[in-house]
C-alpha cells in the first residue's frame, strides 16, 4: 500500500547529486555491481543515456516530502510486458522506508506502466535485499552461480520475480 505522503516521480537533473551521494555510500555501494566510486561527469552522462531511453523510468521516492529513495525500472520486453528494477535508499531513511519504497515502485510498474512481470536481483550475500524482496512477494526463480565478479572474488546471484497478479497476496503496510 502506498501511503498518502509517499511520492515516486521522475528524477530530476538538479537532484542527480543527492542521488550521487547515496549510490556512492559504502553502506549502499558494497551491494552494487559497480563497486567504485562513480564521479560526477560518469553520473551525468548515465542520467543523459537513461533520459534518451523510453523503456527507462528513474524515480525518485519521497517520504513526507523529503528524497529517501532512487528506484530505476527498465523494460526490456514491452511486447511481453516485462522489466528489471533497481533500488536503493538515503542511508539515513526513516525505518520502513524500504517497504515504502517498494510498494510505490510495485504501483508504479504494475498500475501505470502495466507492466505483467518485474524482474530483480541481488548478490548472494545481500540477505536484507533477498528478503525485501520476498516480504514483497518476489518469488526466487534461479541462482546464478558465481555469476558476478568484484575484482577480488566471484558471488552468486539470486534472481527474482513477481508477476502482476501475484500482488493480490501481498500484505500492504
Amino acid at each position: 500500500m502506498v501511503e498518502e505522503e509517499d511520492q515516486l516521480r521522475p528524477l530530476l537533473k538538479a537532484e542527480l547529486e543527492v542521488v550521487r551521494e547515496w549510490r556512492n555510500h559504502p553502506d549502499v555501494r558494497r551491494y552494487m555491481y559497480t563497486q567504485h566510486e562513480i564521479g560526477a561527469e560518469e553520473h551525468r552522462a548515465w542520467f543523459e543515456k537513461a533520459q534518451q531511453d523510453p523503456n527507462r523510468y528513474l524515480l525518485l521516492y519521497l517520504r513526507q516530502g523529503t528524497p529517501v529513495g532512487f528506484a530505476n525500472v527498465s523494460i526490456d520486453n514491452m511486447s511481453a510486458r516485462r522489466a528489471e528494477w533497481g533500488f536503493y535508499l538515503a542511508p539515513d531513511a526513516l525505518p520502513g522506508s524500504g517497504q515504502r519504497l517498494g510498494h510505490a515502485t510495485l504501483a508504479y510498474a504494475f498500475e501505470t506502466l502495466g507492466l505483467h512481470k518485474l524482474c530483480g536481483e541481488a548478490l548472494a550475500f545481500n540477505v536484507r535485499s533477498i528478503r525485501f524482496h520476498e516480504r514483497l512477494g518476489f518469488t526466487r526463480e534461479a541462482t546464478l552461480r558465481d555469476h558476478h565478479f568484484d575484482g577480488q572474488a566471484f558471488h552468486d546471484v539470486i534472481v527474482f520475480g513477481l508477476l502482476a497478479n501475484d500482488r493480490t497476496g501481498v500484505k500492504a503496510l
